[in-house]
Parts: C-alpha cells; sequence; structure tokens
C-alpha cells in the first residue's frame, strides 16, 4: 500500500501515542481551518500539518512523503482538476487519501475511490467522526459508510473498499484455494488469512452486501472485478 506510518510520540507519562499528520486539499479555507480547530480541541493524536487549495500547492509545500500521512481531498477545485488525477498524484508522493466533500456526486466519488481514495466523509460530520475516519485511512483501512454504499451502489469492477492484501485474499480463496493454501501462497499465518476474510466479510455486510459464505465471497469477487467469472 501507498502512505506511511502513523508517528509515534510520548505521552506525559512516557507512554507511546500514536501520531498521524494530517493534510487537506480544498478551496475553502475557513472550512479547513474549522477542522484543524476540531482536530486540536479533540483529537490530540491527529496533527493538522498543512492545506492547500491544489494538489499541485500542497506538494511544493513540502515533501509529503514523509511530511503527511493521510490528505483530506476535496472533489470539486476550482483549478479544473480531476478526482482521479488528484488521488493519483497524492498516492505516488506516499499519502493516503480521504475524499471530503459537501456534496453528494457518487460519479466523482467513484473516480476517487477507483484511483485509490480509502473512502468518503461529509463536511458536515461532526469532528469526533472525521477524526475516526482519518484515524482509519492512516492505519491502511477503509472508512466503511453509508456514503460509500452509496457511491459504490451499482459500480461494478470497483473493489476500492478492500486494501490491497484483501484483494490478495480475496482472490485466492474465492477461487477455492483453503485458508491454508492461501497462506501458504501469501507467505502469511493461516491466522492471518482467516482475519482478513473476517474484515472483508464485515465490510461487504457494512456496504449491505452480505458475503457470509464462500460462494458468496466468490459472487462478490466476481461483481467488484477482483476474479474473472470463468476463475
Amino acid at each position: 500500500m501507498n502512505g506511511q506510518g502513523a508517528r509515534g510520540r510520548r505521552g506525559s507519562h512516557g507512554s507511546a501515542v500514536r501520531q498521524v499528520r494530517v493534510g487537506a486539499v480544498d478551496d475553502h479555507p475557513a472550512v479547513l481551518e474549522g477542522i484543524r480547530a476540531v482536530l486540536a480541541d479533540r483529537a490530540p493524536d491527529l496533527e493538522f500539518v498543512r492545506y492547500a487549495g491544489t494538489v499541485t500547492a500542497l506538494l511544493a509545500g513540502g515533501d509529503p512523503g514523509p511530511g503527511l500521512d493521510v490528505v483530506l481531498l476535496d472533489l470539486r477545485l476550482d483549478d479544473g482538476s480531476r478526482p482521479a488525477e488528484n488521488v493519483s498524484r497524492l498516492r505516488e508522493a506516499g499519502v493516503r487519501v480521504l475524499v471530503f466533500t459537501q456534496g453528494d456526486d457518487n460519479d466523482l466519488t467513484r473516480e476517487a475511490l477507483r484511483a485509490g481514495a480509502l473512502g468518503v466523509v461529509h463536511k458536515s460530520e461532526p469532528g469526533p467522526a472525521i477524526a475516526e475516519a482519518v484515524r482509519t485511512v492512516a492505519a491502511g483501512d477503509t472508512v466503511v459508510s453509508q456514503r460509500l454504499a452509496a457511491a459504490l451502489e451499482g459500480a461494478a469492477a470497483l473493489p476500492a473498499h478492500l486494501t490491497e492484501r484483501e484483494r490478495d485474499v480475496l482472490r485466492l480463496y474465492a477461487s477455492n484455494l483453503p485458508a491454508k493454501s492461501v497462506a501458504r501462497r501469501l507467505g502469511v499465518t493461516e491466522g492471518t488469512v482467516k482475519e482478513h476474510l473476517k474484515r472483508i466479510r464485515a465490510k461487504y455486510a457494512g456496504l449491505d452486501r452480505p458475503a457470509g459464505t464462500k460462494l458468496a465471497l466468490y459472487h462478490r469477487a466476481v461483481e467488484d472485478g477482483v476474479l474473472g467469472p470463468d476463475d
């Protein structure tokens, strides 16, 4: 996966605290200042490092690779750039992306998800919800929500709600390999494979696309383009 792991710092009692460095691309500074204030007040583990009105400006402001873990990305920017282009540029810089939107434009959201964004959060969400979404993306996981489900509805070949490793597990397991064989192919333990399968099923359930059986997982894999219909 692209993206740097969150940093650690020491709390007042010497314990390690997970520190996530956050950036944003949005052309409404007042919105971003509000988010900065919310995170500073309610999420001390999240450090809002910088923001800019375009991806180009954000990238020019420093080296985001080692400097940022997650970027909140607005879908509509005044420079006319496309979400897919912006997500791709940020991912190439080693940053994970969370769509940060004020509307419900599912076409643009799907475009961003196809390019590798890890979820969707609305600007009107309460601060704790935004903070939790940032933490989820920083960990390399997908923010599963009703907004994501709406964006994915009817969209074939869109497995962006799964991580790269989860896609690998789903592809092998749904092609009728037992968990032990999947583990051997991927060089991990069987327990790790089973944990991935648990998370995969939970994500599909969260999107109202239950996959409680191996056959159901196969159908989901085909629907999302992880497997071909003849695999």
